[in-house]
C-alpha cells in the first residue's frame, strides 16, 4: 500500500483548470510503470464525478473514464503525465480540494488528496 502523502506527490501543482466543458488537472507517474485499470471518483468539495463525467489522456491518446477496465487498461509509465478531464460546471474561482480515486492492476485502489488554485 502506497501511503497518500506520497501518491499526492503524483499532482502536477498549478495544473488545475477550468476548460470549455468543465476542469481538468494533471498527474505525473513519479512512482513506477503500472496499468490504470479505473479512474474515478473525482470529488471537488460537495461533488463527485464518476468514471462516465471523466477522461485521461496519456500523450496523445484519450480514454473516457468508462472505457477503462481491467480488460482495456491503461500502460502509464514512469515519468508519463497524465492529463485527467472532468465534464462539469467551471470551479469558481480561488482554492479547490480534489480528491483523486483509481485502480491499478498492480496495486489496487489508490486514493489522494490535493489542493490547488484554480488557474484561469
Amino acid at each position: 500500500m502506497i501511503p497518500s502523502f506520497l501518491l499526492a506527490k503524483l499532482y502536477i501543482k498549478g495544473s488545475l483548470k477550468n476548460t470549455a466543458d468543465g476542469f481538468e488537472f494533471s498527474l505525473k507517474n513519479i512512482i513506477d510503470n503500472t496499468m490504470l485499470a479505473g479512474i474515478g471518483p473525482v470529488v471537488v468539495g460537495d461533488k463527485s464525478y464518476e468514471a462516465a463525467a471523466l477522461s485521461m489522456t496519456v500523450g496523445v491518446k484519450t480514454w473516457k473514464g468508462d472505457e477503462i477496465s481491467r480488460t482495456n487498461a491503461v500502460p502509464v509509465r514512469m515519468g508519463m503525465t497524465l492529463r485527467v478531464g472532468v465534464t462539469a460546471e467551471k470551479l469558481a474561482p480561488g482554492v479547490q480540494r480534489v480528491s483523486v480515486s483509481a485502480t491499478t492492476t498492480d496495486i489496487g485502489r489508490i486514493k489522494f488528496d490535493i489542493s490547488d488554485t484554480v488557474q484561469s
